[in-house]
């Protein structure tokens, strides 16, 4: 291996290192104690290395929140191509998104700025939204394929189901008692699915 690629995979391996670490700290202590200065004593480089890979702390959360979202992204895909029937693809979806809110709070979190995390930028949600090669949008357009006007509405309110609960879940709820109100979600997005059909 040349020196240039062992200085390339270094780089790689250090920007790892940063999200890594500033996951964990959030995960023990919140959002809000997440600073270049704590990431940079933790992994042991100094503060202005860091910055060589991330401008400010909001450029690193907006890496994070991306990430989350780009994770969810190719659940939803893998599922849409792995169940032929939109009612299975979207329960399997709702099951997903909990899932993925359970094992990666912190990253829920910083994805819907909950509990100290925010970052700036709203044009995630527009990105998110969006009906343009949107497997959830699809599936749901699949089980409504007379009703193409309404398609939209309902992959909004969809939306506010699924992220809405677990955001209002993890808000309120004590941590150990999150898991409990899976039976109630997954109830919620069933009643939903069949008002749709």
């Amino acid at each position: 291996m040349g020196i240039v690629e062992r200085r390339e995979r270094l780089k790689k391996q250090v920007r790892q290192d940063i999200i890594k670490t500033a996951r964990e700290i959030a995960k023990e202590e919140g959002w809000q104690a997440v600073s270049i200065r704590k990431i940079a004593d933790v992994i042991e480089y100094s503060p202005p290395i860091l910055y060589e890979y991330f401008d400010s702390k909001d450029k690193l959360l907006e890496v994070i929140r991306s990430g989350g979202f780009a994770t969810l992204k190719d659940e939803f895909d893998r599922i849409k191509n792995l169940y032929r029937n939109p009612e299975k693809q979207l329960v399997e979806v709702a099951q997903s998104t909990w899932n993925f809110s359970v094992e990666q709070p912190e990253v829920f979190q910083l994805m819907f700025n909950l509990e100290g995390a925010y970052c700036q930028s709203k044009q995630v949600y527009g990105q998110e939204m969006s009906i343009r090669g949107n497997a959830v949008w699809e599936m749901i357009a699949a089980l409504r394929p007379k009703a193409a006007d309404m398609v939209s509405k309902t992959y909004y309110e969809w939306w506010c189901l699924t992220y809405g609960f677990i955001s209002i879940t993890m808000i309120t709820q004590p941590r150990l008692e999150v898991a409990k109100a899976e039976p109630i979600y997954m109830e919620g997005v069933r009643r939903f699915i069949r008002s749709v059909m």
